[in-house]
């Protein structure tokens, strides 16, 4: 089964129930994880997932409520009597994943040499990633440093975003997709409607959220200009099928 899991859809915000903005890319041969803040461990237990279920994890960029959860992650990885790790991990993510991950690495207390029972590699893209079966841009989509991650499946395109403006950018990275998650907490709600319009997506979906957003007054905005496809508001265990 090809699926996406939208694992958080918030942000730095500590709010209950809800983890950081990170996605779930499920296909025939290769399975990442599209960035890992607050939440985003806990959210992989609830699915099933074991340590060595997971061994791909892409981030978009080095704010923590993005990737702030691989230490615990980690930590447990090498500790957890029930679900010790075996396998390696990759971390791929834009340049200074290396010293990032190294960090993140030292405040675990990570063996080193012959002690570590796993290794953790860090991998930095520059404009595209293959991982299994995928092979995906890895596209800079400003401000912050951010990279979006695009890739086909089934004849379809689909682009995630971490954090992002409203700019042209943006617009191209989602033109014509199959299915978009982008970040709406940086965008109000007009250039949400104007991103829908001129990038046509089929489905738009409005993740990262700092603030309530109400997708009938969003969809009515966007169909009055022409709209084709559907605006919907992310939370956290959406599940699409690719």
């Amino acid at each position: 089964m090809a699926r996406l899991v939208l694992l958080g859809t918030g942000t730095c915000q500590l709010e209950p129930g809800r983890a950081a903005s990170a996605a779930l890319v499920e296909l025939a041969g290769s399975r990442l994880v599209f960035d890992f803040g607050p939440g985003v461990a806990r959210r992989l237990v609830e699915l099933g997932l074991r340590q060595d279920d997971v061994c791909n994890i892409v981030l978009s960029h080095f704010h923590p409520d993005h990737l702030s959860d691989l230490v615990p992650f980690i930590h447990a990885g090498l500790y957890s009597p029930t679900d010790s790790r075996t396998s390696s991990l990759f971390v791929y993510g834009p340049a200074g994943v290396v010293q990032v991950v190294e960090s993140l690495l030292s405040l675990v207390g990570f063996p080193e040499g012959e002690e570590a029972p796993f290794r953790v590699f860090a991998r930095q893209v520059e404009d595209r990633l293959s991982i299994g079966g995928l092979s995906a841009e890895y596209l800079p989509l400003p401000p912050a440093g951010n990279h979006g991650l695009r890739f086909e499946h089934g004849g379809h395109r689909y682009a995630l975003t971490g954090d992002s403006h409203f700019h042209e950018q943006e617009i191209d990275f989602i033109r014509g997709v199959e299915l978009a998650v982008v970040d709406s907490g940086h965008l109000e709600d007009e250039e949400l409607v104007e991103l829908a319009v001129r990038g046509a997506p089929k489905v738009l979906v409005c993740s990262h959220q700092y603030r309530k957003l109400d997708p009938e007054d969003l969809n009515r905005r966007a169909w009055e200009r022409g709209y084709p496809g559907k605006i919907e508001v992310a939370r956290d265990g959406m599940t699409f099928s690719l």
